[in-house]
């Protein structure tokens, strides 16, 4: 448990702020929110983009108070996670290259059945986890916490309410300047991004094997019992 200490420096602060910022990249994360909210009414994308920010926030502030118990009473792993999350991202990528755009209808009854299937609770899974809050977010909130004082372990939740904040802005703000690129420029960045998006799953999934490999090369063989 962390113990009292003294008050923590500036430069500790500022450096959990920036690092919480940068694993989290809230502008590559904005530009594919804006790809993926394409033909959304801006009153559901404002609900997107705070069901995002905010299930990130919560998972991160989970992983920071509870993360290690979570691992334990569930028995599963970093790893685990990982895998899961690069197979949603997958999947979020692949409607995103391949699925249906409202605009591309010819009346205003296929137009509406298809917003209808706009998925806004994808900002929630995988938008907010893994895609914001993934695996190597959580794991390094978890680090941060670690051999800390109280006063530290402070700093570091209110660093990731301050991000959790920020998400949000860039989240927010995003579809405004890819508004400007108009229908067929959008349509070309929305295909982009979900090329990237898909690459972005892949590595999830590369960097699970590899983990993978290693832990299992570094696991001793268990030890064969003699019988009579």
């Amino acid at each position: 448990m962390p113990d009292l200490g003294p008050l923590p420096t500036w430069s500790f602060a500022l450096g959990v702020a920036t690092s919480l910022f940068s694993v989290l990249n809230p502008i590559s994360a904005a530009a594919i929110f804006a790809s993926a909210t394409t033909g959304m009414e801006d009153a559901a994308l404002r609900r997107s983009a705070k069901k995002a920010a905010l299930t990130a926030g919560a998972a991160m502030l989970a992983f920071a108070l509870v993360g290690q118990f979570i691992f334990s009473l569930f028995g599963f792993t970093a790893l685990a996670m990982r895998f899961v999350g690069g197979v949603l991202v997958l999947y979020r990528a692949i409607s995103m290259l391949y699925g249906e755009d409202p605009r591309e209808r010819s009346t205003e009854d296929e137009k509406a059945e298809a917003s209808r299937k706009l998925p806004e609770d994808f900002a929630i899974i995988p938008f907010g986890i893994p895609l914001v809050a993934g695996p190597g977010t959580l794991s390094t909130v978890m680090g941060m916490i670690a051999g800390v004082t109280w006063l530290e372990y402070g700093v570091v939740l209110l660093a990731v309410l301050l991000n959790t904040w920020v998400v949000y802005l860039f989240l927010r703000k995003a579809p405004v300047v890819f508004a400007r690129l108009g229908a067929i420029g959008t349509k070309v960045v929305n295909k982009l991004m979900g090329l990237i998006l898909a690459a972005v799953a892949m590595q999830f999934l590369i960097n699970g094997v590899k983990a993978l490999y290693i832990e299992m090369r570094e696991t001793p063989p268990a030890a064969v019992v003699a019988t009579k």
